[in-house]
């Protein structure tokens, strides 16, 4: 079998798998960037992402943002490319196949008015990784790549915040530290405007206490935070919605109530801010 058909059946079994929408970053640009037509401008900022010819087709590399959104998935020879508007995004590259490893999350530092280059490399145990490039060395590896990934891409530039920095117990009053972590959350929006048609805030909490208060205090929280960025000079259409405890992160936490419980508990507590295009509404 061909390689050319092998990547096929592979993208399109798991496009089978996947529910695909487009977010900011959501379109497939075809050819190889900066030497091809793109939607993407040069003084735009993106990031291509790049597997070379390693000859191994039996691993795929799979490319996940924030963690759980699915970007790409790389057999060799294969690119991806997607706008961002965030001064960093977190990367994770696990490994599917012979070989299967979860990967490890990075934060990537996304220069502005720039096109990033990551590339993504093989270790000897057959697990990938990213690793940023400078531009040079993109482009020149670029000349060789004419494929992009068949995975439609997910990403939607978000943001998540533990409400424990936030917020004090059972409040949803702003703490004073917490305005240092609101002000960069408002000067990266605003960096992104003319990219934003709409931002959602979702409010979540953990499963201790009253599930209809819990109801309430999570859509407060996002209503606080929504109005923190409307104070600010954010002008998007904003839509606040509160979730309390019923999409948890971790799920494994047992015991009485307790501090241990408290902390495990942790990441379920959380607000989050998706940045939206005018498509994705």
């Amino acid at each position: 079998m061909k390689l050319k058909d092998i990547r096929y059946i592979f993208s399109f079994s798991v496009l089978l798998m996947l529910v695909t929408t487009n977010g900011i970053s959501g379109n497939i640009l075809h050819g190889p960037p900066v030497y091809k037509q793109t939607s993407i401008l040069p003084h735009e900022e993106s990031i291509v992402i790049y597997r070379e010819n390693d000859g191994d087709i039996k691993n795929t590399a799979v490319i996940f943002a924030n963690n759980n959104i699915v970007m790409a998935s790389l057999l060799p020879d294969e690119y991806v490319q997607t706008k961002v508007c965030m001064s960093g995004i977190e990367l994770r590259v696990a490994t599917r196949g012979n070989m299967t490893s979860k990967g490890k999350s990075e934060m990537i530092k996304i220069e502005n008015e720039k096109i990033n280059y990551i590339k993504i490399v093989q270790a000897p145990n057959k697990t990938f990784y990213p690793v940023v490039v400078n531009e040079i060395e993109g482009r020149k590896a670029l000349l060789n790549i004419s494929t992009t990934s068949n995975i439609i891409n997910r990403y939607i530039p978000q943001m998540t915040f533990n409400t424990d920095s936030l917020f004090a117990f059972n409040s949803a009053e702003l703490l004073p530290l917490a305005r240092i972590i609101m002000d960069k959350l408002v000067r990266d929006i605003k960096i992104c405007s003319n990219k934003i048609g709409s931002i959602k805030i979702i409010g979540h909490t953990d499963r201790i206490g009253n599930v209809a208060f819990n109801e309430k205090l999570s859509k407060k929280r996002a209503n606080t935070v929504a109005d923190y960025l409307i104070g600010n000079g954010v002008t998007a259409s904003i839509s606040v919605h509160g979730r309390g405890s019923r999409e948890p992160i971790v799920t494994n936490c047992k015991g009485r109530l307790s501090q241990k419980l408290i902390q495990c508990l942790q990441p379920n507590r959380r607000v989050v801010v998706e940045l939206l295009n005018e498509s994705t509404k």
